[in-house]
C-alpha cells in the first residue's frame, strides 16, 4: 500500500501540515529535557502534527500529576517553547491540548483541594475486576490518596468558579501562542471538566449550565469563545470531544454530542477530534471507550460526525496504517491521530514514506503505556524499551569490539544481538530450531495482537548485521574465540511444541500468567468447556492494567470458569485434559565453559516474565556490555 492519502499534505484551517498523521495527545509524566526529547522523536519520525497533551490550564489546580505539562503561568512559556522549537526543527507542527481535569484531578486530591464538578453525586463503586492489581500496582496507583494532605472531596462549581475556568483557558491559550504552538485543541472528552458538563450522567444541574444538551454545552461554548478571542483571528482552534458514553445511564449519545459540536463550530472551532468515553469504574471502561481494544472501533463515530456537520474531522482509536488509509480514502475522516503505534515506533511515518511498512515495529497492545498513568509512573512501552528514555545519551560506538555469541533467537536474544551490533560488536546468534522468534511464535498463534512482532525483531536483527545461524545449538566447543556468551535459550514449556486442540472434552488450564489466560480464552471461545486454575489472585501480571482487565473479562465472557487463589497445590480438575500454561523449566548452560568467558543469562532462561520484561532486560544488558 502506498498510503497516498495518509502521507498527503493537508490543512487545518490556516495550518499547513506535511501529512495527515498526528500524534495523539496523551499523558506521559515526562518533564524538562525528557519531554522535549519525547515529542521531538515523534516529529523527527515524520508525523505532520504533534498534539502536546495534556496541558494543564491551572497547574497545580485541576491537574493530574506534579509532572503534568502546564501552560498555567508565564513561567511555563519557556519550557513549552523548548518543545515547540524541537518539534519545528524536525518539520512538524505543534498543537497544545488544553485541559482542566475536573473530577479526575488526582493532584487536587493529593494536595487536599476539592475537585471541581458540575454536580455532587456519589460515584459508582469500582467493579470487582478493577481490584485485580499486584501489591506494587496498588501502592503506586493509590499514592495520591495516601499523602498526608490527601482529601477526597468534591466542590459543585459556582458561576464564579466557572468564570475563573473560562479565564484560565483564555490565558493559557495566549501563552500557547507565545510559546510557538501552531494550534490549540480543547479537551472536552474523557471525563475531564468540560466533558463532565456535557454528560447528563455527571451534570444534573438545573441552572443555565445544565438541563438539555444545549444547556449542558454552555461552559464548553464559553471556553471556545474565550479562547477564540484570546488568539489571532486565523489561529487554528479545535476540540477533542466525546461522541458517546458507555456503561452509564443516563449517557451522552451521538445526537447530544452533535448539538454541542455544532454549537462549538458556531462559536469558532475549525475542526473536531472525535473520541468516546466509558465509565472508569468499570474495569474494561478504558478499552470500551477512548482507547479501544477493537481496531477501528471509533471510526463509525468519526464518519457520522463528518457526515452530519461537514467539517474537518480527526479520527482516533486503534488505527493501523491500513485502517487509517482506508478511513481517509472513504471520507470517514480528514486526519488520523495515532498514540500507541507512535510510542512503539516513532519512525512509523518515515518508514511508510520510504516504502518500508515491513520495518514498522508493531504495537503489541500490552497496555504498559496507559497503565503507567494509572500507576503514576513515566510512560513505558512493552515493545520499545527506549520509549520515555529519548533524552538519554545515544550509545556511542564501541572502541573495543568484542566477539559475542547469543544462544537463542527469541525476543530477548534478537533484541540484545541487534543492539550490540549497532554498537559495533561482532555478534553471532545461534538458534536451535529452524525459525526465529522463540515462544513468541507460539504466543502469536494464541494472541493475534502479537502478530508481526517476531517478524520485526528478526528483520531488525538481520538488517543490523547480526550473523544468524538456524538449526544450531550451542555447546562448549563453539566458545573458543568468544568473549561473551549471552544465554537466551528460553524455557521448556509444556505448550512449546503443540497447542491444545480447541475441540474436545473439559480442559483445565493451569497458571496465572498471560499465556495461561490466553490459552483459556482460545479454548473457551471455540466452545470447549474450560477451567482456568490459578495459584494467585492476579492474572496476567505481565500486562498493563487495561489489557489485563480486558483479557480476563473476555475470558469470562467466552464461558471459561476461573478459579483463583488455589495456592501452590493448583492442579487439574479430576478427569479433565490438562495444559500447563505456567512458565517452564529453564534450559541449563552447557558444561565445560572456557575459563574467563563472560556469561549472561537473559529472557525466559533467567526467569523474566513477558515480552516487555524480556526486551527491557535485553536493552539493559546491551547497554552494560
Amino acid at each position: 500500500m502506498a498510503f497516498e492519502h495518509l502521507l498527503a499534505p493537508g490543512s487545518l484551517g490556516t495550518l499547513e501540515l506535511r501529512n495527515r498523521l498526528a500524534m495523539c495527545p496523551m499523558g506521559v509524566n515526562l518533564v524538562g529535557e525528557d519531554a522535549v526529547a519525547w515529542f521531538g522523536a515523534r516529529a523527527r519520525g515524520g508525523v505532520g502534527l504533534v498534539i502536546v497533551g495534556s496541558v494543564s490550564i491551572g497547574h497545580p489546580v485541576g491537574s493530574f500529576d506534579p509532572r503534568q505539562i502546564a501552560c498555567s503561568t508565564d513561567d511555563d512559556v519557556a519550557p513549552l517553547q523548548a518543545i515547540t522549537d524541537e518539534v519545528h526543527r524536525h518539520g512538524a507542527a505543534a498543537a497544545a491540548q488544553l485541559v482542566h481535569g475536573g473530577s479526575q484531578a488526582m493532584l487536587d486530591i493529593a494536595e487536599g483541594r476539592p475537585v471541581l464538578v458540575p454536580s455532587r453525586k456519589r460515584p459508582p463503586a469500582p467493579d470487582k475486576l478493577s481490584s485485580m492489581l499486584t501489591q506494587g500496582e496498588l501502592a503506586r496507583s493509590m499514592a495520591p490518596f495516601m499523602t498526608p494532605t490527601a482529601r477526597m472531596a468534591a466542590s459543585e462549581a459556582t458561576e464564579e468558579d466557572l468564570a475563573g475556568v473560562v479565564a484560565s483557558f483564555a490565558r493559557s491559550a495566549r501563552r500557547a501562542v507565545e510559546a510557538g504552538f501552531d494550534g490549540i485543541e480543547l479537551h472536552a472528552g474523557h471525563g475531564y471538566l468540560l466533558h463532565s458538563f456535557l454528560s447528563p450522567f455527571s451534570n444534573r444541574r438545573t441552572d443555565r449550565y445544565g438541563g438539555d444538551a444545549t444547556g449542558r454545552a454552555t461552559l464548553f461554548i464559553e471556553v471556545v469563545r474565550a479562547v477564540r478571542a484570546a488568539v489571532p483571528d486565523t489561529f487554528p482552534v479545535w476540540a477533542r470531544i466525546g461522541a458517546d458514553e458507555r456503561h452509564r445511564e443516563p449517557a451522552q449519545h451521538l445526537d447530544d454530542a452533535l448539538v454541542a459540536m455544532q454549537l462549538g463550530l458556531d462559536a469558532g472551532l475549525g475542526a473536531l477530534h472525535v473520541t468516546s468515553y466509558a465509565e472508569p469504574m468499570v474495569a474494561t471502561g478504558i478499552t470500551d471507550g477512548h482507547t479501544p481494544h477493537l481496531p477501528g472501533a471509533l471510526l463509525p463515530l468519526a464518519a457520522s460526525v463528518r457526515t452530519a456537520l461537514g467539517v474537518p474531522v480527526i479520527a482516533m482509536g486503534r488505527l493501523t496504517p491500513e485502517l487509517a488509509e482506508s478511513a481517509l480514502a472513504d471520507g470517514a475522516a480528514d486526519f488520523i491521530a495515532m498514540g500507541r503505534p507512535l510510542i512503539a515506533d516513532p519512525d512509523l511515518p518515515n518508514k511508510l514514506a520510504a516504502g518500508r511498512r515491513d520495518r514498522v515495529r508493531p504495537c503489541a497492545y500490552q497496555y504498559h503505556c496507559i497503565s503507567s498513568i494509572f500507576t503514576n509512573e513515566a510512560v513505558r512501552c512493552a515493545v520499545n524499551p527506549d520509549a520515555g528514555h529519548e533524552a538519554d545519551p545515544a550509545p556511542a560506538p564501541t572502541t573495543a569490539p568484542r566477539s559475542v555469541l547469543v544462544a537463542g533467537g527469541g525476543p530477548a536474544g534478537l533484541e540484545v544481538a541487534r543492539r550490540l551490533v549497532e554498537r559495533g560488536h561482532r555478534v553471532r546468534l545461534h538458534e536451535r530450531s529452524d525459525r526465529l522468534g522463540g515462544m513468541l511464535r507460539v504466543a502469536e498463534r494464541i494472541d493475534a495482537d502479537l502478530l508481526g512482532l517476531a517478524d520485526w525483531l528478526a528483520g531488525a536483527a538481520a538488517d543490523a548485521g547480526v550473523e544468524i545461524t538456524l538449526r544450531s545449538a550451542v555447546d562448549a566447543d563453539d566458545l573458543g574465540s568468544v568473549d561473551v556468551l549471552v544465554w537466551a535459550t528460553g524455557a521448556i514449556w509444556s505448550i512449546d511444541d503443540q497447542l491444545p486442540s480447541p475441540q474436545g472434552g473439559p480442559l483445565s488450564v493451569l497458571g496465572d500468567g498471560k499465556a495461561a489466560v490466553s490459552l483459556a480464552l482460545r479454548s473457551a471461545s471455540a466452545g470447549r468447556t474450560t477451567t482456568l486454575r490459578a495459584a494467585g489472585s492476579v492474572l496476567a501480571p505481565e500486562l498493563g492494567l487495561p489489557g489485563r482487565f480486558r483479557l480476563v473479562a473476555a475470558t469470562r465472557t467466552a464461558g471459561a470458569t476461573i478459579e483463583l487463589g488455589l495456592g501452590d497445590e493448583v492442579a487439574d480438575a479430576g478427569n479433565d485434559d490438562v495444559v500447563d500454561g505456567r512458565r517452564g523449566l529453564s534450559t541449563p548452560l552447557p558444561v565445560g565453559l572456557p575459563a574467563g568467558l563472560e556469561v549472561h543469562v537473559l529472557g525466559d532462561a533467567s526467569g523474566t516474565g513477558g515480552i516487555a520484561e524480556a526486551l527491557r532486560c535485553a536493552a539493559d544488558l546491551a547497554a552494560v556490555l
